[in-house]
């Protein structure tokens, strides 16, 4: 671990040199972001939500879980101007004890292992959620509320260590897992609170380089294979992706693998 192995990730060395240079070019998260939105056919999915007791929710981290799977550079992440490979697949969102504009909202990590079908990720998604809704929390929300009631001069060195730490790769693994925004993607389900998919900012913080953000289902005009105009239930999702870890054919394949198991969720099991 350090400078270049991490606890949470090895460095990718036979990039294409083009890659290799994006970090130098676009340095932060935000420098290179890129938007992607798709529509989804609900039509299987919703049948198949409905006779399996699966949310469309989980069904959402399961083909996310599938595309890290067979596309693993959607499972990399920029830190000091170098690629790394993840060693984990994770998944991070933000939870609340009950849908109410006051409760706490508890950031949760869920851990997944690449042999994890749907009803694992069903499982292991419930269980964390479980946890918020019981009242209790996680390491970083406890960490987070004693740095707030620091004077804002030593939280601000403490994150400067932090962060050069982070960039020589000397983060311990603990630190990490009990960190939200060191996952392999951050996922937001606005759906549940009735409004449409939002383009997610990227954070600068953590080593996150894909957010996702669920939409509410509705109903809309699909084109089908044959061409005719149906009217159907369909959920919008957005994307944010840090372009320096995929180019632009390797993103669209991928992306359209993750449209086609999100309409047909038995390829998931």
């Amino acid at each position: 671990m350090g400078i270049y192995n991490r606890a949470d990730g090895k460095v990718v060395n036979d990039l294409p040199t083009y890659i290799k240079f994006f970090p130098f070019i676009m340095r932060k998260r935000m420098d290179a972001s890129i938007y992607f939105s798709q529509k989804i056919d609900l039509t299987e999915t919703m049948k198949y939500s409905e006779e399996n007791d699966i949310k469309i929710f989980h069904i959402f981290i399961a083909a996310l879980l599938k595309l890290g799977i067979e596309k693993p550079a959607f499972n990399r992440f920029v830190v000091g101007k170098r690629v790394y490979q993840r060693n984990e697949l994770v998944i991070g969102f933000m939870a609340k004890s009950k849908l109410d504009e006051k409760a706490d909202e508890i950031s949760v990590k869920v851990y997944f292992d690449e042999k994890d079908n749907i009803y694992d990720v069903k499982r292991k998604v419930q269980e964390k959620v479980d946890v918020v809704k019981n009242g209790d929390s996680f390491n970083a929300d406890k960490t987070i509320d004693t740095l707030t009631k620091l004077p804002k001069f030593i939280t601000s060195f403490i994150f400067f260590i932090i962060r050069r730490m982070d960039h020589f790769g000397l983060l311990s693994k603990n630190f990490i897992d009990d960190n939200p925004l060191f996952v392999s993607a951050y996922v937001t389900n606005v759906g549940s609170i009735g409004i449409d998919a939002p383009f997610h900012h990227m954070y600068e913080w953590g080593t996150t380089s894909l957010f996702a953000a669920l939409g509410m289902i509705q109903k809309d005009y699909i084109i089908d294979d044959k061409g005719n105009a149906k009217i159907t239930d369909v959920v919008n999702i957005n994307f944010t992706i840090d372009e320096r870890i995929v180019d632009g054919i390797y993103m669209a394949k991928a992306l359209d693998d993750f449209k086609k198991y999100m309409e047909n969720p038995s390829l998931l099991e």
